[in-house]
C-alpha cells in the first residue's frame, strides 16, 4: 500500500470517529418525529436571513447540531490539521471560537488535539488546550452531551482539553468579549460573517473590535462560504467578507490565504443523515507584533520623559525658583554697592577737579541693563 494510500485511510478513520462521537451525542434528536419538520423550516429561514428565528428557539439547536455539525466538524478537522494550526496547538493555546455554540469548532479542534507536533506527552502537560466557544444564544447542553461523549469515546482528559462557553452577542461587544479577544492566542470566526452582516453598522464595530483587541503576536482565523452567500453588498459593490481583513495589511499578515478550497470527505463514511462537502475561503492572520512593539517603546518612552518632567516641576522646580531668587537679590545688591562706589570716586574727582564723563571712567562707554540707581 502506497503513502497516499495509507494516509487517506487514516484520515477516512478519523473522520469516521468524528460521525460517531456526532451520532451518539445526536442520537435523539435524530429520532425526533419532527425532525425532517424542523429542518425544512430552518431551511426557509436560512434563505431569508431569519437567524434569530433559528437559533433562539431552544428546540431547533439539537436538530441544527445533528444535520449541520457533521460536515463543518470534518471540514475543520481538515483545517486543524494543517501544519500552520498544528503548531499553534502545539503551544497548548486559548482558542476563543466566535459564534461557536452548536460545537463544529469543539469537536474538531478536540480531534486535531490528539496529535499535535511535540505534544505526544500532552496528558502531563502543564497547561491544557483551552476550546472557549462563545454564542448568543444557550448551546450549554448542546455542548455539554459533545465533550461528555468525547471525554468517554477518546479518553480527553481535563488535563489535556480545557472546554468554556459563554454567552455573548458580537453585535453588541462587551468587555467580556474584548477581553477574551486580547486574551486568546487563536481567535476563530467561522461560518458566522452571513449572520453578522445582516446588520451592516454592527458588523464593522466587530471588525474593528478584531482589529483592536487582537493582541500583537497572536492569530485570527476566518473561514466561511466561498460562494456568493458570503458576498457582502456595500453602496452597490459585491465585496468578499475576507476582503475587510485583507486590506488591513499593516495589522494582519496572511499565513495562510485561500480564496477558495474544497473539503471532499471520505466515501462510504456511516451517519444516519447525508453529510455534504464544503467550499470555503480560509485566512489565517498573523498580528503583526514589529511595528506596534516599537510604537509601544515610543509611546512608554515619551511617558517616561512626562513623568520625569511632572517630577521635576513638582519636587525641584520650585527649590530651583527659591535659588533663583537668592541669586538675584544678591546681584541686585552687588549692583547697587558698585553703583555706589563709582559715584564716590567720581565725587572725589570732581572735588580735585579732575571731573569727567562716568562712562569714561572704565576706558569706553559704560552699558548696563540694570534700572536706574534710586
Amino acid at each position: 500500500m502506497s503513502a497516499s494510500s495509507v494516509s487517506e485511510a487514516s484520515d477516512a478513520d478519523q473522520q469516521q470517529r468524528i460521525l460517531n462521537i456526532l451520532r451518539m451525542a445526536c442520537a435523539e434528536a435524530i429520532r425526533r418525529p419532527d425532525f425532517a419538520e424542523r429542518l425544512q423550516d430552518m431551511k426557509q429561514k436560512f434563505y431569508v436571513r431569519d437567524f434569530d428565528g433559528i437559533f433562539l428557539d431552544p428546540t431547533n439547536l439539537s436538530v441544527y447540531t445533528a444535520q449541520y455539525v457533521p460536515r463543518r466538524a470534518l471540514c475543520y478537522y481538515e483545517i486543524f490539521s494543517r501544519p500552520a494550526l498544528q503548531r499553534i496547538l502545539a503551544t497548548s493555546p486559548t482558542i476563543y471560537c466566535l459564534g461557536a455554540g452548536s460545537g463544529s469548532e469543539l469537536v474538531a479542534i478536540s480531534a486535531a488535539s490528539k496529535c499535535p507536533p511535540g505534544a505526544a506527552n500532552a496528558s502531563s502537560s502543564a497547561r491544557p488546550i483551552t476550546i472557549h466557544s462563545q454564542d448568543y444564544t444557550d448551546w450549554s447542553p448542546i455542548l455539554t452531551t459533545l465533550e461528555d461523549t468525547i471525554r468517554y469515546k477518546w479518553g480527553i482528559g481535563a488535563r489535556q482539553v480545557k472546554y468554556e462557553f459563554s454567552l455573548g452577542n458580537l453585535l453588541q461587544i462587551s468587555p467580556d468579549i474584548e477581553h477574551n479577544i486580547s486574551s486568546s492566542k487563536l481567535v476563530t470566526a467561522m461560518f458566522i460573517f452571513n449572520e453578522l452582516f445582516s446588520d451592516k453598522a454592527n458588523a464593522m464595530n466587530f471588525v474593528k473590535t478584531i482589529v483592536k483587541c487582537v493582541a500583537p503576536g497572536n492569530f485570527f482565523l476566518l473561514v466561511d462560504s466561498a460562494g456568493s452567500f458570503s458576498s457582502i453588498q456595500i453602496n452597490g459593490k459585491s465585496y468578499m467578507s475576507y476582503m475587510f481583513f485583507d486590506s488591513l495589511s499593516k495589522h494582519f499578515t496572511p499565513v495562510i490565504s485561500e480564496d477558495s478550497t474544497w473539503f471532499r470527505h471520505a466515501p462510504n463514511l456511516e451517519y444516519p443523515l447525508a453529510v455534504e462537502n464544503m467550499r470555503y475561503f480560509i485566512r489565517l492572520y498573523h498580528r503583526e507584533a514589529a511595528l506596534l512593539t516599537e510604537y509601544e517603546l515610543i509611546r512608554n518612552e515619551v511617558k517616561k520623559m512626562g513623568g520625569l518632567i511632572a517630577e521635576i516641576n513638582e519636587e525641584e522646580l520650585d527649590a530651583l525658583t527659591q535659588s533663583m531668587r537668592a541669586v538675584e537679590q544678591k546681584l541686585a545688591l552687588v549692583y547697587t554697592v558698585f553703583r555706589s562706589s563709582i559715584y564716590a570716586h567720581l565725587s572725589q574727582q570732581e572735588a580735585s577737579g579732575q571731573a569727567q564723563d562716568p562712562s569714561s571712567a572704565f576706558g569706553e562707554p559704560f552699558q548696563t541693563n540694570c534700572p536706574p540707581f534710586d
